[in-house]
């Protein structure tokens, strides 16, 4: 049996620290009983559930509960799950809607990658689970004119703009849960969009709309004068972490 050591980095204790008392619930429980769980609170569906290993690295910002929340607009997981859908629209050829339990459905990717703060600090080995984008463009099929995606999200404040080259990358993902649970709300909840190698600006949280379009869009970090390309330098970088 797995030892319980609440000393031990990466154990049990800190990442239930880390999720806290978001609204969480295992993916599992929801791919075999459906979303109708998903107000629930508290201590549900804590436990580590898709059987990726957290290994914090050095910090500063080295462990998932020192991890900073940058985020202005706060939101309500019950409100959000009353109404939320993901929309897939602009140049594509079939627009979509899906559910939370529509993209549970779809195939499932689990990666350990780090994040990075372009105020300096990092987050090492985070078990990510989501899907591609990849498998949201082969239902709407994308036109050739489409060069860019813009991601939308909850209460409009902070859309993000990238090339569709990038999010098209082996490693972008389209998150909605970490080790086998739903993404706690501070960290983005329902979705969010995960690119290992750009800045955390980037990988926008709350993301309720893709829309695939012919140019980039000025953003909300890059109209305050943040790079829009937002890469990691390359010494930040480690090795199969990106």
């Amino acid at each position: 049996m797995a030892r319980d050591d609440a000393s031990r980095p990466g154990g049990r204790r800190e990442f239930l620290e880390w999720l806290g008392k978001s609204a969480v619930v295992s993916l599992s429980l929801l791919a075999l009983e459906g979303c109708g769980g998903l107000s629930g609170t508290g201590e549900e569906g804590l436990s580590p559930a898709s059987g990726l290993e957290f290994r914090p690295g050095p910090r500063p910002g080295g462990r998932l509960g020192d991890w900073p929340e940058r985020t202005v607009d706060r939101q309500d997981p019950r409100r959000l799950m009353a109404s939320w859908r993901l929309t897939v629209e602009g140049l594509v050829e079939k627009p979509a809607v899906f559910t939370f339990e529509d993209l549970l459905r779809l195939p499932r990717r689990d990666q350990v990658t780090d994040f990075h703060c372009v105020e300096g600090w990092s987050v090492h080995d985070v078990p990510w689970n989501g899907l591609h984008a990849r498998d949201l463009a082969e239902r709407v099929r994308p036109l050739a004119s489409a060069t860019h995606v813009t991601l939308h999200t909850v209460g409009g404040t902070y859309n993000e703009s990238v090339p569709l080259s990038v999010l098209m990358e082996p490693r972008s993902l389209l998150a909605y849960g970490v080790a086998g649970n739903t993404l706690p709300l501070r960290h983005g909840f329902p979705l969010r969009l995960v690119v290992p190698r750009l800045l955390g600006y980037k990988n926008a949280k709350y993301v309720e709309r893709l829309e695939w379009t012919d140019h980039a869009e000025a953003a909300y970090w890059t109209v305050r004068g943040y790079d829009y390309s937002g890469e990691v330098e390359p010494s930040r970088l480690r090795p199969g972490k990106w």
